[in-house]
């Protein structure tokens, strides 16, 4: 079951060519290394475009959202796998 968070996040991420792809993100006082993107999708809010990436480490899964319009990142949602 998802949990609704909604809150924001630091990521560090790798530029695979045109793709971005998180390695791991801090949360809280917690770091978390992501160890699958499972799917990556955009969604397009007036100017901005905002990327959301399903993404999971051994335990979680989480759901990461990009807005390129303000550079930042926020945890949308999380359950335990």
């Amino acid at each position: 079951m998802y949990q609704k968070i909604n809150e924001p996040i630091e990521a560090v991420v790798i530029f695979n060519g045109k793709k971005v792809e998180p390695v791991f993100f801090k949360w809280g006082n917690r770091q978390y290394r992501v160890k699958r993107v499972n799917l990556v999708h955009s969604e397009r809010q007036g100017r901005d475009r905002q990327y959301i990436f399903s993404v999971s480490d051994d335990a979680n899964a989480f759901r990461l959202r990009f807005s390129t319009e303000t550079l930042k990142w926020t945890i949308e949602e999380t359950a335990s796998l």
